[in-house]
């Protein structure tokens, strides 16, 4: 365990690393400052994860370091092709394009997850959909929907990440788990819930006292 935290460590100070360096040049996002969340959040996938998983992304964030590649930028370039198409064409072409191999698994994965999202949706809609809609069709200036950003992300791995990622997802469906419930858990758990119902609950009670608030201009 203490291996496995320490390789979560590391992945999350390199994604924080490159998450610095995207729109170098532009004006920061507010996230860009807020690392606390950042590091909650990335710990929350990735304590989902197998170690096995953990270890071989950890390797593809090396050698992306080593080889002068940024995942993340490379992550939003990807999700680009949705949001900004014309962006996507201009930039497309200074990142490494994945192979027949990692798409295909990519949208495996991806096309897994968001059917296990999609329940997550139906059963604790305030706490699982973030803001953020489903599908990529539903993407519009300034929303970028949950595939679109996770297939982004899915891209920038490594064959072999994506092949044990893809080993663990369908292990925990034969166990009659799943891994998009995982990461909820623990996100909402990084937020001081002991449960998804509590958070819900919570998110719930904070939404009905807003809607019972005085009138504002």
């Amino acid at each position: 365990m203490a291996r496995m935290d320490d390789i979560i460590g590391k992945i999350v100070s390199l994604e924080w690393e490159m998450f610095q360096s995207v729109n170098e040049g532009g004006p920061r996002a507010p996230c860009q400052e807020d690392r606390e969340t950042f590091s909650g959040m990335r710990r929350a996938q990735f304590e989902a994860w197998p170690p096995e998983a953990c270890a071989s992304y950890f390797d593809d964030l090396t050698n992306a370091m080593l080889d002068g590649r940024n995942l993340v930028a490379e992550k939003y370039i990807h999700m680009m092709k949705n949001t900004a198409p014309a962006q996507y064409e201009t930039l497309v072409g200074t990142i490494p394009r994945p192979d027949a191999a990692q798409t295909r698994l990519a949208r495996e994965i991806s096309g897994r997850l968001l059917t296990q999202t999609a329940v997550l949706h139906e059963t604790y809609p305030r706490v699982s959909g973030a803001g953020r809609p489903l599908r990529a069709v539903q993407d519009f200036s300034g929303v970028i929907s949950i595939e679109t950003y996770q297939l982004g992300e899915l891209l920038t791995y490594s064959e072999k990440t994506l092949s044990l990622l893809k080993a663990h997802l369908l292990a925990l469906e034969r166990a009659g788990r799943a891994l998009a419930r995982d990461i909820l858990e623990n996100t909402v758990r990084y937020y001081g819930y002991e449960t998804l119902e509590s958070a819900e609950a919570a998110a719930k009670a904070r939404a009905a006292a807003e809607d019972d608030g005085p009138l504002r201009p």
